[in-house]
């Protein structure tokens, strides 16, 4: 973590697919025990800026620094190498919508895998690890199951607790209860309430506007492949001031 508290800092993010500019200089910073929600339009940049905080997408401007690490991207600038995205990913855990569990394990197995593999953690350190975070995240009776026997929600809480056995500084999401069951979105929220609770980092792309306004600490909103606006929950949800922040959020009161 740098000197100043900030966690995460991402400074002019640009992300083109062919002639899609979907990101034009995205902002952010993070400090540590924050919980930063996303809002915005599908298309807006949400999910690409979120994957190339742990350079799943790789900017082609800008800078990126997250705890000790420091990536900065241009024309002439030398692209990161596997060991470093490597060594970023050890920190930045990452959660998707579509769980990305390893089908042919087990629960227990894919909570495993990784702090053995790549952490080196010896197999009953492990073991012992991920028996404790099925129990954080209610599923302390599924270590022996497989993913295919898994609830949708059942296997999202999972993958909360695979990313966290990697014991990260930082954790994102990315719409984690988009893929749920409206019946099922509830237990995925609760874990990450708990995580917020106990001062976890987090970044979150979500539509689910009342958790983000109960849940953040501050959010941004994203807009044309900008952040828009950041500020308090009752900053940018409550009470939003810009016309277009408005014209957003109307989509969800007419939806109730």
């Amino acid at each position: 973590m740098s000197a100043d508290g900030v966690t995460l800092e991402a400074s002019n993010i640009h992300k083109a697919f062919g002639n899609n500019h979907v990101l034009k200089g995205a902002s952010l910073s993070v400090a540590r025990g924050e919980v930063v929600t996303l809002i915005g339009a599908s298309g807006s940049g949400k999910s690409t800026f979120l994957r190339c905080l742990n350079l799943l997408e790789m900017p082609q401007q800008g800078e990126l620094a997250i705890g000790t690490h420091r990536f900065a991207f241009g024309k002439g600038l030398r692209a990161p190498v596997d060991a470093e995205l490597a060594q970023l990913r050890e920190n930045v855990g990452m959660v998707f919508q579509h769980f990305n569990l390893f089908p042919h394990m087990s629960v227990l197995g894919n909570l495993t895998e990784g702090p053995v593999q790549v952490k080196g953690m010896a197999q009953a350190e492990a073991r012992a690890l991920a028996r404790d975070l099925l129990a954080k995240v209610g599923l302390a009776d599924k270590a022996d199951a497989y993913p295919s026997r898994l609830s949708g929600g059942q296997k999202q809480r999972v993958a909360i607790a695979r990313s966290l056995a990697m014991k990260p500084d930082v954790m994102l999401f990315d719409e984690p209860t988009s893929a749920l069951d409206p019946e099922l979105v509830g237990e995925v929220l609760a874990v990450i309430r708990s995580l917020a609770a106990e001062g976890m980092t987090m970044v979150l792309v979500t539509h689910e506007m009342a958790f983000a306004a109960d849940v953040s600490t501050r959010v941004g909103f994203m807009n044309d492949g900008v952040m828009a606006e950041v500020g308090s929950a009752e900053e940018i949800i409550r009470r939003p001031r810009s016309e277009r922040l408005k014209a957003f959020l109307s989509r969800f009161h007419e939806a109730k």
